[in-house]
């Protein structure tokens, strides 16, 4: 269970990490010449640790709703642009995101000029009864892009996730899942169609917990990248570590040592 949890999760995270030029920096290519649209920027915000945690539960979560301002209203109360929830398999997801300047003031509305980051807040909720199994979900995630103005563009952010309920009609389980994301450069694309990967960065998704009546567990993965489909894996388990290189573009499992 543990394994088949983690394999899910690596297969979602390369999922949201792997763009192509649909979803690029800038029209020009090259960030540090080149500012960023609001479309490019939200374009960018994938979320990929809630992707992580929504992933190692069920498909039928869609996360990654396109945030915009055709969807998303500003409110002046928050100063943010406050998307409709949307509910599927039981849970509602709600999203929202703010602009800010390079001194953190919010703004009301995007300024090529002025702009220098968006933050993005999501959260995760509801009862899910699939196959069996009933979960309750209860996910929150902060996501931030910054470098608009002048580049690279940068993500960071952390999420939590608590899962908790039954499988198999009887099995009783109880996650709790924490994710980070550190300096994730993104970097600018050089052809249509091309796939990217991050020049730099890592991601941490840690959990913890007990599912049925099997000990209590604790794992963690990071991935670190170097700008190649390629990225260096650790993985910690009840206190065992094993580093291991896994190419993202390609099916498969990691090759450890």
């Amino acid at each position: 269970m543990r394994r088949q949890l983690a394999g899910l999760l690596l297969v979602v995270i390369a999922t949201a990490c792997g763009s192509d030029s649909s979803v690029a920096p800038n029209d020009s290519g090259d960030q540090n010449t080149s500012h960023a649209t609001l479309e490019q920027a939200l374009s960018e915000l994938t979320l990929p640790v809630l992707a992580a945690a929504g992933g190692s539960v069920t498909t039928t979560i869609p996360v990654g709703l396109a945030l915009g301002t055709g969807r998303c209203a500003y409110t002046a109360a928050s100063q943010s642009f406050v998307c409709p929830p949307a509910t599927a398999s039981g849970v509602t997801i709600k999203q929202s995101f703010t602009l800010l300047t390079a001194s953190g003031a919010k703004q009301s509305a995007f300024d090529y000029s002025t702009t220098a980051s968006v933050k993005a807040n999501t959260s995760v909720a509801g009862t899910i009864v699939e196959d069996g199994a009933t979960l309750t979900i209860d996910s929150q995630q902060e996501l931030t892009l910054s470098g608009l103005l002048a580049g690279p563009h940068a993500l960071d952010g952390t999420s939590t996730t608590r899962l908790s309920g039954t499988f198999f009609g009887d099995a009783p389980i109880d996650v709790q899942i924490t994710g980070s994301i550190s300096s994730l450069v993104l970097p600018p694309n050089t052809a249509v169609g091309a796939q990217v990967w991050p020049t730099a960065g890592t991601i941490v998704v840690a959990s913890s917990g007990t599912f049925a009546d099997l000990p209590p567990f604790t794992s963690r993965l990071t991935l670190t990248f170097n700008g190649t489909s390629t990225v260096t894996l650790t993985i910690t388990e009840n206190g065992f570590s094993q580093t291991c290189q896994h190419d993202l573009a390609k099916p498969g499992l990691p090759a450890c040592a």
